[in-house]
């Protein structure tokens, strides 16, 4: 699946890739921090106990068994200032808070802060 970056449960290809950006500080090398990059966009397909546990911790809401295959993806920033500081900020949706945009900010592996937007 070439052109094709997964992120939770979603497939974002083609004209969609446009939401998804990837920031790597000019004070590193790509090189040397490609394979980083690489890991941590995977992570984000294996990231559902973490992300379950802040939304059901943080935000009160209970989900149900299926809730994260059916999370839509609307935008990704992920910025790397080094192999060592990185993070990311998603936008998307779901179907307990369907009135708000969940703006999920992420701190390496960890969620820093989910702000509902709507």
């Amino acid at each position: 699946m070439k052109n094709t970056i997964q992120i939770f449960k979603q497939f974002i290809k083609d004209e969609d890739l446009d939401d998804v950006r990837i920031y790597i500080s000019t004070n590193t090398e790509l090189d040397m921090i490609a394979s980083k990059v690489e890991s941590y966009i995977n992570w984000f397909t294996e990231c559902e106990t973490v992300f379950r546990n802040y939304y059901e911790n943080e935000l009160r809401e209970q989900v149900h068994k299926d809730w994260f295959k059916e999370i839509e993806v609307y935008s990704v920033d992920i910025t790397f200032n080094s192999k060592e500081d990185y993070g990311a900020t998603i936008a998307c949706g779901d179907s307990v808070l369907q009135d708000h945009i969940l703006n999920i900010d992420f701190d390496r592996e960890q969620i820093e802060a989910i702000n509902l937007n709507g």
